[in-house]
């Protein structure tokens, strides 16, 4: 946390700040170690105030001692309701001049109110995604904290789908994920478990509904377990039974998509490059117009953070950022299919952190054993 902090002092000296405002629960996070979820859209658990040499995490009454046990480097202090105006005594006793704040992290109405109450003392400096690009690389730590819940995601995957029979409900097998992934000592959920089977697998995000899964049919499972604030992700495309011609062709033309984006990532590639590599193979065998997303995005304390990769990511990939890599092929009343893991980026290439099967239980044939080993 202190090499993390001084990451944040540096942005003050660049920004010519005396002080800096962190709204945003996974910044908030990623620089105290408390954990507090806000309660969107106008709920907070807590902010961060930290200047040259201070390091102040307000909260309410109801969090201090759970704010003070997770981030012991931080001096914890209970704030009177409204918390703006606690921040607006402080800054002024601080004497603070410019202080900077997350504009994507504060409503409209507390903005305002913080800015009545400091009755134009302080200046107010927008921050866009500063403090979120400091996220960019992970530590040694982060790393660790990424592959053991890419692996706990991992293997509820293959536990809750093991024994599979047609006729389960969409809804049923993505009751069965989380009841894994909290029997393996997940925290929760990193985002509502995705179980889209037939023609719903056509939609790249569902809610799953009381449609029974039928043979042969794709079923697309997407999943992530969070663990100590980091979060895991993963999508599988599977069937029961046999798999049928068409489901056999797309998904052989996904997976050969994300083989070529795997072996072309690495530290100096763009992401819009990573896109094309997988984009590529899927317009040249003609079902480009039905891949209708990017490649991949970051992850770690949010599910969707820095980098990305897609036709329009001009960013270059660094060592040590982290990357979902999932292309996908959807047919509008049909199906579709979607693959993803998530590595770290290396500067000799890219470290595949997920070893979920790509095999999908049920299937027996000769064919298909050769195709999904």
């Amino acid at each position: 946390m202190s090499t993390r902090l001084e990451r944040l002092r540096a942005l003050l000296i660049d920004r010519h700040l005396d002080s800096v405002l962190i709204t945003h629960p996974n910044n908030r996070f990623y620089l105290s170690g408390y954990s507090g979820e806000d309660d969107p859209p106008n709920e907070s658990a807590g902010v961060l105030l930290l200047s040259a040499d201070r390091e102040l995490l307000l909260t309410g009454a109801t969090n201090e001692a759970w704010a003070a046990a997770e981030a012991p480097n931080w001096t914890v202090q209970q704030w009177d309701r409204p918390w703006t105006g606690t921040v607006a005594k402080l800054l002024t006793e601080w004497e603070a001049r410019r202080v900077g704040f997350e504009e994507d992290a504060i409503n409209v109405s507390t903005y305002n109110e913080l800015i009545a109450t400091l009755e134009n003392s302080v200046e107010l400096v927008r921050l866009g995604d500063t403090v979120d690009q400091l996220r960019l690389i992970k530590d040694e730590a982060e790393q660790r904290a990424m592959a053991q819940v890419i692996d706990l995601t991992d293997r509820a995957f293959v536990a809750a789908t093991s024994d599979l029979q047609a006729g389960i409900t969409e809804k049923e097998l993505a009751w069965r994920i989380e009841q894994r992934i909290r029997e393996f000592g997940g925290d929760g959920l990193a985002f509502p478990v995705i179980v889209a089977a037939g023609p719903h697998a056509a939609r790249p995000h569902h809610n799953p509904t009381e449609r029974q899964i039928e043979d042969g049919e794709a079923i697309i499972i997407d999943m992530g377990a969070r663990l100590a604030g980091y979060n895991g992700d993963l999508t599988r495309t599977i069937w029961l039974g046999e798999p049928g011609p068409r489901l056999f062709e797309i998904y052989d033309i996904v997976r050969r998509a994300q083989e070529a984006a795997l072996a072309f990532l690495g530290a100096g590639v763009t992401g819009k490059e990573a896109d094309k590599a997988a984009r590529q193979v899927i317009d040249e065998a003609g079902y480009g117009e039905y891949f209708t997303h990017g490649l991949g995005h970051g992850l770690g304390v949010r599910v969707h953070e820095a980098p990305n990769a897609s036709k329009a990511s001009e960013n270059i990939l660094v060592a040590g950022s982290v990357l979902t890599v999932e292309p996908g092929i959807y047919v509008p009343d049909w199906g579709g299919v979607r693959i993803e893991d998530v590595g770290i980026v290396r500067d000799d290439g890219f470290e595949v952190l997920t070893r979920a099967p790509k095999r999908v239980p049920g299937a027996d044939s000769v064919a298909f054993r050769e195709y999904a080993r």
